[in-house]
């Protein structure tokens, strides 16, 4: 049973105490009690009065009480709508947190690819460059020989004869060799070469090789009785 409903209760029951009172005495009063009967009646109607007057005072405060009870709940029903629609934004917030984390740690990813791969690129370049220049070295040397042979066609003239190929030894000149005038080249990746007059002088001394070991061919003249050596395989031309 709620409050109000037990205050309204004894506030009637009090009431109705008195109206019984009242009522006894007049039955079995004395003759006192009529003569001031209009008196007690008066107070009587004036305690009714104030009863009433108090329940009502009562009835106000327990509507009042309820108003903000209704309202109280209320607000608690807003306040928990408010909480839930936060707790699922918070949720969508944690949602992309936790893309947002993916997502860096991915481009942390591409990153670190691209800088390995940009370090590569960079090997690459570096190693392009260097075989650019060494092209660009062997055309100059391939130039410079065009124009060595270019004079030499121009100055040499090659007899039909075959060439004479050597390997690394001493040779003589009359029984190994006849005597003439030679253009020699190696038929290797370089070597020593010498010629020697019949009393032991070298007349010749040189590096055959492709230019960038050696100085390249070279012409000689050599006579019956002169020595040959070569330290590796090299290619007698006979010329004019």
């Amino acid at each position: 049973m709620k409050k109000g409903m037990i205050i309204t209760l004894s506030i009637t029951g009090g009431i109705a105490t008195i109206l019984v009172s009242v009522l006894i005495g007049v039955l079995i009063g004395n003759a006192d009690l009529e003569e001031n009967y209009t008196d007690q009646l008066k107070k009587i109607q004036s305690d009714i009065t104030s009863a009433e007057a108090r329940v009502k005072d009562e009835e106000s405060k327990l509507l009042s009480i309820k108003k903000h009870t209704d309202a109280a709940e209320d607000q608690q029903d807003v306040e928990n709508k408010k909480l839930e629609k936060l707790q699922t934004e918070v949720k969508e917030v944690e949602k992309l947190i936790d893309q947002k984390d993916t997502i860096t740690k991915e481009i942390d990813s591409l990153k670190k690819d691209q800088d390995s791969n940009k370090k590569e690129l960079n090997k690459l370049s570096d190693k392009v460059k260097e075989k650019k220049a060494y092209v660009s070295e062997l055309d100059d040397t391939i130039k410079a020989k065009e124009k060595e042979i270019e004079k030499l066609d121009k100055t040499i003239v090659r007899k039909s004869e075959e060439p004479i190929e050597l390997i690394a030894g001493q040779y003589l000149v009359g029984t190994d060799v006849p005597e003439g005038r030679y253009q020699v080249t190696n038929t290797g990746d370089g070597t020593n070469f010498f010629v020697y007059d019949s009393s032991g002088m070298p007349i010749v001394n040189t590096i055959l090789g492709d230019g960038m070991v050696g100085t390249g061919d070279y012409v000689f003249f050599t006579t019956t009785g002169d020595m040959i050596e070569t330290l590796g395989p090299v290619k007698l031309l006979p010329i004019e």
